[in-house]
């Protein structure tokens, strides 16, 4: 298994090295934003929201425009191109504290994120033989998370005052990455004729596609209640909630590659299916016993839903695909992470507000059962066969 994953090649090694810098950086730098411009610059928590949402939304909602440039102008020119935008966008953050410069810089930030993404999400599927790719994603998935977990280890080097420094470190490792960037093979870059307009609704119209990615939704949802209502909980029972995040990508670090061994030759519908029961039902339990151990079962069962449903959601994106298409599909399935997540941050605070903590947590673990019934009924589309297929390994 570890001497087939250590020879996936150099193109896609040199991808997996670059997700990681890429969200060590990231996770090093951004958790200073909010107290940096609250306690230092003395600007409202509701304009630091308003930042962090910017940049957000300029990623996730310009992606698919990203991935169609990279599909019509090159994965390797798009990518350099976003870690250079994302580099400046992360540096400008500590050279003023003019409002409307920060805004800037923020989306610009955000801006490289959704060109970057998409193309070397493209770049890894066209580096990786199509019987590999599932392996490739799901080393993809483990090293981005320990990126997230070492990220902020490295941060804690660094105090509010280095605000200035952090930014041109962090600005300058993005310029770093892109420069590695220019060290990939030059994929295969296929002919294209449609227009951006004709390519969303070819897009659109991929009905199995589009299924899967509105039924990872709810999953991004739930996600995102890692940073807002979990830690609630942690605090009552445990008296703190800084473990709840490592916890989780821990998980997933050590247990990428047995997961994905033991599930390789499953089908597509079991993979969605299998971690929205385990997770619906830790939530059920969770909201009859706000007890450390319905707590610890229900970040398991989250870790699980993120070992199966992120890497081979990508791998079926990679198979079933255009080849030409390969980055504005990449680019379009993030709506799940965008639309999901967003609701998940927007509603998830209302409703544990609104509402006794127990019902909030049978609520989110009913979300569960909605994506179960659109992946049952996908067992019956014709469209490319694909649910009703092994995703095995050969």
């Amino acid at each position: 298994m570890f001497n087939k994953i250590s020879n996936l090649g150099i193109g896609t090694w040199l991808i997996i090295i670059i997700q990681f810098i890429a969200f060590f950086t990231f996770f090093m730098f951004v958790p200073f934003i909010s107290t940096y411009f609250v306690n230092q610059l003395e600007f409202s928590l509701a304009f630091v929201g308003t930042v962090l949402s910017l940049r957000i939304i300029s990623q996730q909602g310009l992606m698919v425009f990203g991935g169609f440039l990279a599909d019509r102008f090159g994965y390797k020119q798009l990518a350099v191109a976003g870690f250079i935008c994302r580099g400046i966008g992360f540096a400008g953050l500590g050279l003023t504290n003019q409002p409307v410069l920060i805004i800037m810089a923020a989306i610009l930030s955000g801006l490289g994120g959704a060109l970057f993404s998409p193309a070397l999400k493209a770049a890894l599927t066209m580096f990786t033989p199509p019987e590999r790719s599932k392996e490739a994603f799901s080393m993809l998935n483990m090293v981005e998370n320990a990126g997230t977990v070492m990220g902020p280890l490295a941060g804690l080097f660094f105090k509010e005052e280095d605000f200035f420094y952090l930014c041109l470190i962090s600005g300058f490792l993005f310029w770093v990455i892109g420069f590695i960037v220019l060290f990939l093979p030059n994929p295969p870059l296929r002919k294209r004729h449609s227009s951006w307009v004709q390519e969303s609704f070819n897009i659109m119209r991929h009905r199995s596609f589009i299924l899967l990615v509105i039924s990872l939704m709810p999953f991004h949802f739930i996600y995102q209640q890692l940073y807002l209502t979990f830690p609630i909980i942690s605090e009552k029972v445990t008296g703190s909630s800084s473990w709840i995040f490592s916890f989780v990508t821990v998980n997933i670090i050590l247990l990428q590659v047995p997961i994905f061994h033991w599930f390789k030759n499953r089908s597509m519908e079991t993979i969605f299916i299998l971690p929205y029961i385990f997770i619906g039902l830790s939530l059920f339990i969770l909201g009859y016993s706000e007890q450390i151990l319905p707590l610890i079962i229900a970040l398991t069962s989250i870790s699980f839903g993120s070992m199966l449903l992120l890497p081979f959601f990508q791998d079926y994106v990679a198979d079933i695909v255009p080849k030409e298409s390969l980055a504005a599909y990449f680019g379009f399935s993030n709506m799940a992470m965008g639309i999901g997540g967003s609701l998940g941050n927007l509603l998830g605070g209302v409703l544990y507000d609104s509402l006794k903590p127990e019902w909030f947590w049978i609520i989110l673990s009913m979300i569960c059962i909605l994506p179960i019934i659109v992946v049952t009924r996908l067992k019956h589309t014709k469209s490319k066969g694909i649910i009703n297929q092994n995703v095995s390994i050969k």
